[in-house]
């Protein structure tokens, strides 16, 4: 016979954010929880006072995630009579006889009553004993290529591992309580992936009244049933997603009862928040929040909950984006981690280009920039992007360089801070090659090659360039080639004349890598012999001894080294105006 019980939280006065433990909560193990039983639930309504709502047990769900059961309740509160379960819920305690039994943070699709369900307080207290490592990712199958189909592969597979990682329920009609995310200054079209993962309809955020009394000590205490914050972005615009706090203990936090993102050992902050008013909606209803002053970080972000620790913050990624025309500076901090930290960068980059420049059209923006590493050569960044998809070509590249910069097989890496200056124009700036002439075809070792070359710009008129090249230094009645092509061409040749898949295996190679990717706004002069040599871990060996060679084309199984037919004697690029 399946049985049935729930519990509810009784919820004592809780500890200051860094004071000693006053009292002991007690809890009611779910084994002591039966069917039938009542309580009394905390959480915000309004403000950072804490309302009372009650409920009923109705049963649960034994094994719910392995290992893991569910308490089913029924909530009673005529402020929740018509909305149901309140997305920013999530957190809130349940007691029965003054025990604290979980934290309301599931609720059922579509229902009329406000049915919810429980994450018993041992799986949440049990977070606190994992310190197993966050999150990482195997990328060495994965393909380095940077041109724009690849990097929004890259988003893609990003978003679909984060919505992956919030989709905990294996029951569909059962799913986690939405967290309610608070924006600032940021446009719904450039949240990406983030939209839909917390409450839809809370893309603003909203303070009721300049404070300007001194801060009070209240400002850095928290306790059981109050609304709080980890903010994902914050600077000149912030993205928050709240919830309620479950516990407190010590300088020990609970909160949410169910993940955020399921990461691991993490290092995000923990704000303080205030409800400002709950909003009743048919498509989901939310409590309208605004985040306060930081409190501490969290540490854990688990199944069953989060955990944070009161005290200092975590340290953030630094970015500072100045509009050069519009003379403008965004300064901004993002959460320090391998996944996050790349969408968070493509989604403030494109905040900004589509609340400065024209959202629809064509536009170009000349990047030149710099990704700190600690320990490492900064990833010099100096490019032009121009087109209807000149905004997100750019994001996404960022994005995916700091994909594989923070997800390198070599070690972690800090991230320091990035620096941009863009100066962006709402037309486009594009040139097509149509003539490359040579003044002559037989060189001596050294000489000068004296290059005409012929565009056609955007807008249609001829416009004519000229350069020289250095005729590289080989034996007399050597032949060779020159391929003059821009970026997406010199690409294309290079990928048929090199077929391996290798990936940097090293950090600092992966840096050289990224920092020698072809440019947008450059053409490119690849001077080449015919030969029969190969391509081994990123560098060419034209000419290597019939011995060697033997030895290197021994390992067939290799997919960092392939033959190659052509090899780069030299290479020199033109920078188009």
């Amino acid at each position: 016979m399946k049985r049935i019980f729930f519990a509810v939280i009784a919820a004592t006065v809780l500890l200051a954010a860094v004071s000693p433990r006053l009292t002991a909560m007690e809890i009611m193990k779910l084994s002591e929880v039966r069917a039938g039983m009542t309580g009394t639930g905390r959480t915000v309504f309004a403000g950072t006072e804490t309302g009372t709502f009650d409920f009923k047990v109705l049963g649960f769900v034994e094994k719910f995630i392995p290992g893991k059961n569910l308490i089913i309740v029924e909530l009673i509160s005529p402020l929740l009579d018509g909305s149901g379960v309140v997305a920013g819920m999530s957190g809130s305690p349940v007691y029965i006889d003054g025990k604290l039994i979980g934290a309301v943070a599931y609720g059922f699709s579509f229902s009329r009553k406000p049915i919810g369900g429980v994450t018993p307080i041992e799986d949440i207290l049990a977070s606190a004993e994992n310190r197993s490592p966050g999150y990482s990712v195997d990328i060495s199958n994965i393909k380095m290529e940077f041109d724009p189909e690849s990097t929004a592969r890259i988003g893609t597979m990003i978003r679909d591992e984060l919505v992956r990682r919030t989709t905990t329920s294996p029951i569909p009609e059962i799913v986690p309580i939405q967290l309610l995310g608070a924006s600032r200054g940021i446009h719904p079209q450039a949240l990406g992936p983030l939209q839909t993962m917390f409450a839809p309809a809370s893309s603003l955020q909203v303070t009721r009244a300049l404070d300007r009394t001194p801060p009070s000590d209240e400002l850095f205490r928290i306790h059981p049933a109050d609304a709080a914050a980890v903010p994902l972005i914050r600077g000149d615009f912030e993205y928050s997603a709240s919830g309620t706090v479950t516990h407190v203990d010590g300088n020990k936090v609970y909160l949410f009862g169910h993940p955020f993102f399921n990461l691991g050992t993490v290092n995000f902050p923990l704000h303080k928040a205030e409800v400002v008013t709950l909003v009743p909606s048919y498509q989901n209803s939310f409590r309208l929040t605004a985040s306060k002053n930081q409190i501490g970080t969290v540490i854990q972000d688990r199944i069953s909950c989060l955990q944070a620790e009161l005290g200092d913050g975590p340290a953030m990624i630094p970015m500072k984006v100045f509009l050069k025309r519009r003379n403008r500076s965004f300064n901004l901090e993002m959460i320090d981690h391998p996944l996050l930290t790349p969408a968070l960068t493509a989604i403030s980059l494109e905040n900004i280009f589509i609340s400065e420049y024209q959202q629809y059209g064509f536009n170009s923006i000349r990047v030149q920039g710099r990704v700190f590493i600690e320990g490492e050569k900064n990833i010099i960044i100096d490019d032009l992007f121009s087109g209807t998809s000149a905004f997100t070509e750019f994001s996404n590249l960022i994005m995916a360089i700091q994909y594989f910069v923070m997800n390198n097989p070599e070690r972690r890496v800090k991230i320091q801070k990035l620096d941009f200056e863009i100066s962006g124009s709402e037309v486009v700036r594009r040139s097509r090659l149509e003539n490359v002439i040579l003044d002559k075809n037989v060189y001596a070792p050294g000489e000068t090659i004296r290059v005409k070359l012929h565009f056609r710009n955007e807008r249609g008129n001829q416009v004519a360039e000229e350069t020289s090249l250095r005729a590289p230094s080989l034996k007399p009645g050597s032949e060779f080639f020159i391929l003059v092509g821009d970026k997406d061409e010199i690409m294309r040749f290079d990928a048929k004349n090199n077929k391996s898949e290798y990936f940097p295996a090293r950090l600092s190679h992966l840096v050289r890598a990224i920092n020698n990717l072809r440019k947008n706004n450059r053409l490119y002069f690849k001077l080449m012999t015919s030969t029969s040599g190969l391509f081994v871990s990123g560098f060419e060996y034209s000419h290597l001894p019939p011995s060697m060679k033997s030895v290197f084309e021994y390992n067939t199984e290799s997919n960092s080294q392939s033959r190659i037919r052509f090899s780069t004697v030299m290479e020199y690029q033109m920078e188009l105006p």
